[in-house]
Order: structure tokens, then sequence, then C-alpha cells
């Protein structure tokens, strides 16, 4: 095998404008793509954290009914943090949901949100 990375992962969204101020108001993701012109009449928009491309999150809108019965059921998605219990207090101030308070684990912190959609996020990062 030769693949070398995961590039994009895709959450299915019902407004691409919405979910790209909610995920750089509270996630600090900035744009890494967007662009109109590469297939007619798709808006092809990915974020990421500040500074780090790497893996990016495709927000794609939902087109069809099978797209839509999708949206807020990605599965949980794990998200680097230097500061886990900070990050959550600042998303709890912002109004973003928690699903699991930050405690601690064998790994180090960890909490869970949702978007605002409903897809759950892991945040993790040392103790």
């Amino acid at each position: 095998m030769t693949i070398t990375r995961i590039s994009h992962l895709t959450v299915y969204v019902d407004d691409q404008d919405e979910a790209l101020r909610w995920y750089q108001d509270n996630l600090g993701f900035e744009v890494c793509m967007d662009n109109s012109k590469l297939v007619p009449e798709l808006r092809w928009l990915t974020v990421s954290p500040a500074g780090n491309r790497d893996t990016q999150i495709v927000l794609m809108p939902a087109r069809n009914d099978d797209e839509k019965s999708r949206v807020g059921s990605n599965l949980i998605t794990v998200l680097n943090t230097d500061d886990c219990r900070g990050d959550m207090a600042r998303l709890v101030a912002n109004g973003v949901e928690i699903v699991e308070a930050p405690a601690e684990v064998p790994w180090g912190v960890s909490g869970v949100i949702r978007d605002l959609y409903g897809n759950p996020y892991n945040l993790v990062g040392p103790e």
C-alpha cells in the first residue's frame, strides 16, 4: 500500500456559511480552500486548525435526501489541544454543547462537544 495520510474528512452541513462561522468562531479553524470553480454548482469549502492544513474538514452542503440524513451523524472526531480544560471553558462560554466535561484519562485530559449540527468532537490534551 502507498497510502500516506488522511487529507480530508467530510462533514455534511445544512448551510456552509453558518458552519464556517461556527468552526471559525468556536474552534478557531481557518479556511484552507473556498472555491466554487472546481466543480460546477459546488462550493468546495475546507477548514483546518490554524497553521495545520495536513487534515482538512470539508464543509459539504447536503444536496439530496441521503446527504441530508447524514447531517449531524458523523462519528466522533478527535481534536488535539494543548489546553483541553481551557478550550472547553471557552466553548462553554460560547454556548457550545458539552457532552462530556473535561476529565483526566490515562492519555491526558479529554472532553466531548457537539458542533452546531450535532457532530461529536473529542478534545484531547496533555495532563
